[in-house]
């Protein structure tokens, strides 16, 4: 997010002052002063920060500007907290900033940033916090100064009539932050009856940070104000406020031109109306590349963004605000413009052939445009065919595959209709191509990993690869990576999306560092033809605002690679002799060899998991032992594979934190070697029942096999058995104890450890089910009738009459029935 011209490293090391440096691991660099300096001369400034007490070397990002001079405060209590260094800055040195990290011998320091300008550098005099008392300056100067809380800074310039007065800030763009609250500077320029001419909050050409410029009216003195929108601030709210008649547009149209080329560009947006200068490009594109203001009155203090490529650039030509009026150009091309005022549309017109695919890539906000860029595909008549507003931030992105020959039109607008100078974009229509997109991944929240390998150690990182219209593995390589300097990745993970690498040093690697170019590339044998590469890639966070939002970063296209004075242990891994199964778990033993002395815990992470398998993040080797075991588990789905693995180990040391990373090793992930199928069982409280469990055999082993039923309720046992690989089924005599809790369990499962090369695989199988049931109740007993009275004696009856056959039966039907009932 910085604008610089071709960046590459200028690092000197220089002999320390001190005859022997104290060691001290984790250095911070929090602060540098003055933050800015003029290019054209030598500048005297002191980093501030912790653990620096052994500080070698400044490893500076970007061109322009050197170390002459590298010392140590006299006073031993500031040697840890302070660095003195001399900057020679060159007298072409590209404005901007030149982003830096301080090497020690045992680590890498944050990332701060020196602002080069063009204007002489002075300091800010308090007190200049009233109108009626400001600091005087002399025109064309640049303030380094800080805002407190409520803070208003003033500062007074004699001018004539009919010069142009500009003032712009670096306030955000030094990158520094406190508690969320960032200084977002406020500008405003005012005459001597303290009436405001200009002001300026948010300049979308300068990002966060503000330009207010005028015409001055008359002679006389005019005050810069500067203060934070918000009026927040505080003891990290600095800022370099350049005064002076230097130009300031706002928009640059051509956006971009060829390698090599002298073409001419108009800027806009300037107080004193657009005018043009012919440029002439580097030939070897930059990182990054920023297009120099000048007239005769000085130069801007920020460039332009411009973009370089190999396009043909298309400029708008006016009227082109009508689908029926647009600007013609080939395809693939660059096409320019600017939507000059509100309610303004562009239209230009290609041609195209059927099922030719193209991305159109929208380039408003990164080439600090105000434009928020809404873009449309058309067909000849206007009709709208595709569209995007926000793909690439507030950019816009198209993939667009022509439905037919023909010509095509592309429509620009703002998303609010919003229109001026300062609306300018470049809209590159391109064929599609492969690529591939690498950068490292967090090692916590909003924090990169540093690549400090410690002598005869290694140092891990995560990195994310993109593919975009391609397949298949990749590699990665470089050939400026430090003395002793290795990359690994191992093979098996080439082809996914996030893979491990580590960086190993040699144990006689010099200790030193270097910013290198890291190549991720295509290394496919089913397409040997094709080369698609891209560099591996860091964004560092500088600045956070409320609520964690991202507010300024700091993205390197090349990353910062440190061989440190080797760490106070050696970690490796023993390799697994036998595999993990599906389902299964196992643990893996870390050993470690200390140096005499050195006790602290060891903590160990596993730098990343074979697919489908888990490992606990909390694993250390305690103190003064020298290892541990951390446990593996897979999940029933893992892929049946071979994936090499390492281990990260880190310890407080010297005051910070040292880590190294272990040699890959293999672990395997086999299918299970037995599958259990689980009859359904029941058992009374206070009695026992068999489980009958099925066996079937995958892969045949030696000896016997101890399996044990888990997952029982409580106050139920069952014994373990044995198996072997010829059995067939295994019965468990499940035991419930009375007060075995009546239940219904679902999650029975057997854990089996089957021997093998001296070790056990374990084996997690299930599931099965057993009711616990209460036993059935005792049945009731009749109560005992009472003695029947004496009946009186009966009177002779007669005869009974004798009953038809129907009758007969009518009566055997009903005895049987009273029968059955006196049963029930």
């Amino acid at each position: 997010m910085r604008i610089a011209a071709r960046a590459r490293l200028l690092a000197v090391t220089l002999a320390l002052l001190l005859p022997a440096a104290a060691q001290a691991a984790s250095p911070r660099f929090t602060n540098i002063l003055p933050h800015g300096g003029q290019r054209g001369t030598e500048v005297d400034v002191v980093l501030y920060g912790s653990n620096l007490q052994d500080a070698e070397e400044v490893l500076l990002y970007d061109s322009g500007m050197e170390v002459v001079s590298l010392t140590h405060p006299e006073d031993e209590n500031q040697r840890p907290s302070q660095v003195l260094v001399k900057f020679r800055i060159a007298a072409d040195c590209p404005l901007g900033a030149q982003r830096m990290r301080i090497r020690t011998r045992t680590g890498l320091s944050d990332l701060q940033s020196f602002r080069v300008g063009a204007l002489p550098v002075v300091e800010e005099a308090e007190p200049n916090t009233d109108f009626e008392q400001p600091q005087v300056i002399a025109n064309n100067s640049t303030v380094h100064g800080r805002v407190d809380n409520e803070d208003v800074d003033y500062y007074v310039v004699e001018c004539k009539a009919g010069e142009r007065l500009t003032a712009e800030v670096f306030g955000l763009r030094l990158g520094y932050s406190s508690s969320g609250n960032f200084f977002d500077p406020y500008v405003a320029i005012l005459n001597e009856e303290r009436f405001e001419l200009a002001a300026s909050d948010d300049t979308a050409l300068v990002w966060n940070d503000a330009v207010a410029s005028i015409i001055v009216p008359e002679d006389g003195k005019y005050y810069v104000q500067i203060r934070d929108a918000s009026y927040l601030g505080d003891g990290r709210a600095y800022y370099l406020l350049s005064i002076g008649q230097f130009p300031r547009p706002q928009g640059v149209v051509p956006a971009g031109g060829k390698p090599g080329e002298t073409l001419t560009v108009t800027f806009l947006g300037d107080v004193n109306g657009e005018f043009q200068r012919q440029v002439t490009l580097p030939t070897d594109v930059p990182e990054e590349f920023g297009l120099d203001v000048t007239d005769d009155f000085g130069i801007a203090p920020s460039p332009m963004v411009f973009r370089i490529n190999d396009l043909d650039n298309v400029i708008e030509q006016e009227p082109n605000n009508a689908a029926d009026q647009p600007t013609p150009g080939p395809a693939p091309a660059a096409f320019n413009g600017v939507l000059a005022e509100p309610g303004d549309v562009d239209y230009f017109k290609f041609t195209a052939a059927q099922g030719q695919v193209f991305e159109l890539e929208m380039y408003a906000r990164r080439i600090r445009s105000a434009l928020d860029p809404v873009l449309y595909i058309c067909n000849a008549q206007g009709g709208r065919i595709s569209g995007n507003d926000d793909s690439r931030g507030p950019d816009s992105y198209i993939r667009f595959q022509v439905p037919a020959d023909g010509e095509y039109l592309l429509e620009v607008r703002d998303h609010l209709n919003n229109g001026g100078p300062e609306y300018t974009y470049r809209v590159e229509v391109t064929p599609v191509v492969p690529k591939i997109t690498a950068a490292t991944l967090d090692v916590a929240r909003y924090v990169q990993p540093d690549i400090v390998v410690p002598q005869g150690g290694g140092q891990g990182v995560i990195v994310n690869v993109a593919r975009a219209d391609v397949g298949g593995p990749v590699a990665f390589k470089s050939d400026d990576l430090p003395a002793g300097v290795s990359i690994e990745c191992p093979e098996g993970w080439r082809g996914g999306g996030q893979m491990p690498v580590v960086f190993y040093a040699t144990p006689d690697a010099p200790v030193a560092g270097r910013y290198s170019n890291i190549t991720t590339y295509l290394n496919d044998p089913n397409q040997p033809d094709l080369s698609v590469e891209g560099p591996l890639t860091q964004t560092l966070l500088k600045v956070r605002g409320p609520n964690n939002s991202t507010v300024w970063t700091e993205p390197q296209t090349r990353v910062a690679v440190v061989v440190a004075e080797k760490a106070p242990f050696k970690v490796w891994v023993e390799p697994p002799k036998v595999p993990l199964v599906r389902g299964g778990s196992m643990n893996i033993k870390v050993v470690c060899e200390r140096d005499e002395g050195f006790t602290a815990p060891i903590n160990l992470r596993v730098l990343q998991n074979p697919p489908g398998c888990n490992s606990s993040g909390s694993v250390a080797i305690a103190e003064g032992q020298t290892e541990a075991l951390i446990p593996f588990n897979a999940a029933g789905n893992a892929p049946v594979q071979t994936t090499m693995f390492a281990v990260r180990a880190f310890a407080a040391h010297a005051g910070g934190t040292v880590e190294s990373c272990t040699p890959f090793v293999p672990l395997t992930v086999e299918e299970q070697y037995v599958t259990f199928t689980f009859a359904q069982a029941a058992v009374e409280q206070a009695k026992e029942a068999p489980l009958l469990v099925t066996v079937t055999k995958r892969k045949d082993f030696e000896g016997e096999a101890q399996v044990t039923l888990l997952g029982l309720p409580a106050n139920t046992t069952a014994e373990p058995l044995t198996m072997t690989k010829d059995s067939a089924d295994l019965t468990f005599l499940v035991k419930a104890a009375e007060n075995a809790p009546v239940s219904d369990n679902q999650n029975l499962f057997c854990q089996v450890l089957i021997p093998e090369a001296g070790e056990t695989i374990l084996h997690n199988l299930g599931t099965g089910r057993l009711r616990v049931d209460p036993p059935p109740p005792e049945p009731v007993k009749p109560a005992p009738m009472p003695e029947p009275e004496p009946m009186p004696a009966a009177e002779e009856q007669p005869k009974p009459k004798p009953l038809s056959r129907l009758e007969q039966l009518r009566l055997q039907a009903k005895e049987k029935r009273q029968a059955a009932a006196a049963g029930e």
